[in-house]
């Protein structure tokens, strides 16, 4: 079984937010000055920063417009909001950061149900960006 470009951010998202959820926990379960736990924070928080990171570079500026400039520069906010957290042992950023990808994740789910796939073209460049257009 095959996903359409659209349910591939969407895995995408599920997996950041659960990379950030996972490293909040990991900051409630007690003293981060713990090596293993401070690596598994460090280690959610770069997964997530990879993933966003993905994001940012399948976006496609022509035909995003405003849109892809946008989340590009919210994805960048983001990139250098969890180097933060992880450089400086706080919680917040990674928090700010799983609601700010949660709010997006709920727009895309929108478009998935104002556009069904049979309404929507989805094309891949071959520098590998997404478009939607429908």
């Amino acid at each position: 079984m095959t996903a359409s470009p659209l349910e591939l951010i969407l895995i995408l998202y599920n997996e950041c937010i659960s990379s950030l959820q996972k490293a909040e926990d990991a900051f409630d379960r007690g003293d981060i000055s713990d090596a293993s736990r401070f690596q598994e924070i460090s280690n959610n928080i770069l997964h997530a920063e990879d993933i966003i990171t993905e994001l940012s570079i399948s976006l496609n500026m022509e035909q995003g417009g405003e849109v892809a400039q946008n989340l590009y520069k919210l994805y960048d906010f983001m990139i250098s909001h969890l180097s933060e957290a992880n450089v400086q042992k706080i919680k917040q950023p990674i928090t700010e950061v799983r609601k700010l990808m949660m709010e997006l994740q709920e727009s895309w789910k929108q478009v998935d149900r104002e556009h069904p796939q049979n309404n929507v073209k989805y094309e891949r460049s071959n520098t590998g960006n997404i478009s939607l257009q429908g």
